[in-house]
């Protein structure tokens, strides 16, 4: 078969060529915001773990960046990704059912607000919804063939997807929560073949495992101790569950709740078994935490992909026809516009909200520069993780080091010697004086032309009083 004729035979190739240019225009575009400046700057700094996260994401930038530090070239395998998820989840709803319910997963995937517009941004979250379809995709192969060489496939995957996002911790456990609804599946514990990909998804896990024995399980005390202390409240719980009906897209939930429904109605049928129970234990895990503390909208990303195929399985009954007719036009539209906007947002009037987050970053550079050769210091303190990343792109050669939650920058150790212009975002109320002596004010400078606490950042000389200080910073 040619290449001509194989690319005919790619549902909707038209249209998701499009999609994808216009993430590529859109990557290249958009200035980068703080949580990928810092990002790219895990990637100047292999290693196998970080204080934040396991360091998949880091690997991804570090692969594309090697010769330049462009936003397209540090947002590009991510939005790559999206290509090969839009292939798992076509080939997994073929796979476990027919050509009709993979076009219309496939279709609906572009849909899915979260995941069409998050691949164009450089987050833990591509990588980690990526491996967890890869694990979907294996799962669903085993199923099928009934081939025992799949769970190699799939702890392979589990395993990569834990040094993405410890999120994907959780579809071990949904495989455990297959078992329980699918007795046929049980079989497979009597075979070799779990237990060994078992020990494959251990040694992919192993590296970032061995980095946090090496570093007091830093990245495990600050994933998972989320919950720690917080009292029991259900403020949270409306803004969780609307946030996925948004996210996911509103009418395509719609059919995951009748997806559901058709299982309930048919709970021997092991594919659909299988698409139901895999999410489960994350989102009991996302019920019990939206009692204790806010939930962000991305963190259950990983189990979208099964969800929507699970919803174009639910759309198969033909109910809701205006809902199955709507629900592509509805996501893919706004995907759109939401990608144009941030496309454009370096041309668009400044925001000082979350629209402004990439904006401005570049004069703010130029501003502390030119501080720094007029005060004579010789390196530049910062107090959050949003400044050290972007003064670290913007400003190429700097001596810039994070003296806030000193653990995110392990690589970098201050000089008492020298005098320091410290940057503090208007955020946070200034605690210098712990670890700074001979301090001054020497002027605040602005990202934005609209000054805020958002945008202005206090600056300060002083000189430390010991390499081991951490600024403690109490927000105001």
């Amino acid at each position: 078969m040619s290449l001509i004729d194989r690319l005919r035979r790619i549902p909707y190739l038209p249209l998701l060529a499009g999609l994808m240019i216009l993430r590529l225009i859109t990557a290249g575009s958009a200035g980068l915001v703080p949580d990928e400046t810092y990002y790219w700057l895990w990637a100047q700094h292999p290693a196998f773990g970080y204080y934040d996260h396991p360091p998949m994401v880091a690997w991804w930038i570090g692969a594309f960046t090697a010769f330049s530090h462009a936003a397209l070239l540090v947002r590009l395998p991510f939005v790559l990704s999206f290509a090969g998820l839009s292939w798992l989840i076509h080939d997994t709803g073929k796979t476990l059912f027919n050509e009709t319910v993979a076009r219309r997963a496939l279709l609906w995937l572009n849909a899915c607000l979260l995941l069409s517009i998050g691949s164009v941004v450089a987050t833990p979250d591509p990588p980690s919804v990526l491996m967890w379809a890869f694990g979907l995709w294996a799962l669903a192969k085993l199923q099928v063939s009934g081939k025992g060489y799949w769970w190699l496939v799939f702890g392979l995957f589990a395993g990569l997807g834990v040094e993405a996002k410890y999120t994907n911790f959780f579809l071990g456990l949904g495989v455990l929560g297959w078992f329980v609804l699918d007795k046929p599946a049980r079989k497979w514990l009597l075979t070799p073949w779990p237990w060994l990909g078992g020990v494959i998804a251990l040694a992919a896990m192993a590296p970032n495992l061995v980095w946090n024995a090496q570093h007091h399980w830093i990245t495990f005390a600050k994933q998972f101790g989320r919950i720690e202390g917080a009292q029991l409240t259900a403020q949270y719980l409306p803004e969780f569950l609307v946030s996925q009906v948004l996210l996911i897209n509103p009418l395509v939930f719609v059919f995951v709740v009748l997806g559901v429904m058709v299982w309930w109605k048919n709970r021997k049928d092991a594919n659909l078994t299988l698409l139901v129970a895999l999410p489960l234990p994350l989102l009991a895990y996302m019920l019990v935490h939206v009692f204790h503390d806010r939930i962000q909208g991305n963190w259950p990303a990983p189990v979208y992909p099964g969800l929507v195929l699970l919803a174009a399985v639910g759309a198969e009954g033909g109910r809701f026809n205006w809902a199955r007719k709507w629900a592509a036009p509805l996501g893919i539209g706004v995907s759109i516009i939401a990608l144009v906007l941030m496309a454009l947002g370096n041309v668009l009037p400044q925001q000082s909200g979350t629209a402004g987050l990439s904006q401005g970053w570049e004069k703010l550079a130029r501003d502390i520069r030119a501080k720094q050769l007029e005060t004579g210091a010789q390196w530049i303190a910062t107090t959050d993780y949003n400044t050290q990343g972007e003064l670290s792109l913007h400003m190429p050669g700097a001596r810039i080091i994070g003296m806030a939650e000193r653990a995110r920058y392990d690589w970098t150790q201050p000089t008492t010697d020298d005098r320091a212009l410290i940057v503090l975002s208007a955020k946070y109320a200034p605690t210098l004086d712990t670890c700074f002596t001979d301090l001054a004010e020497v002027g605040t400078v602005s990202r934005l032309k609209k000054p805020g606490k958002k945008t202005d950042f206090h600056l300060f000389t002083g000189r430390l009083k010991s390499t081991n200080c951490e600024v403690p910073i109490i927000g105001n």
